[in-house]
């Protein structure tokens, strides 16, 4: 079973995403999955990990809520 995510879209965007999907023969979700998987994959392995340190450096994966080190910052040697 998947997980449900709610999206806020503008009117036409949906109007015109259950149109093709309709056309395809396909419920909205089972299109917009299918559109987000293609969008993924297209995506290499540098990308992905790039995009993930990034969002380290913001402090997006912190538990704490701060900012995690740079590189440069865990690696600095005492003096």
């Amino acid at each position: 079973m998947g997980r449900n995510l709610t999206l806020r879209l503008p009117e036409d965007l949906v109007r015109r995403a259950r149109e093709v999907a309709l056309k395809r023969g396909q419920s909205l979700n089972a299109f917009v999955e299918e559109l987000l998987r293609q969008a993924l994959a297209e995506e290499g392995p540098e990308e992905s990990l790039a995009r993930q340190l990034s969002w380290m450096r913001q402090g997006l994966f912190s538990s704490e809520g701060q900012a995690l080190p740079s590189r440069e910052e865990r690696h600095a040697r005492g003096a």
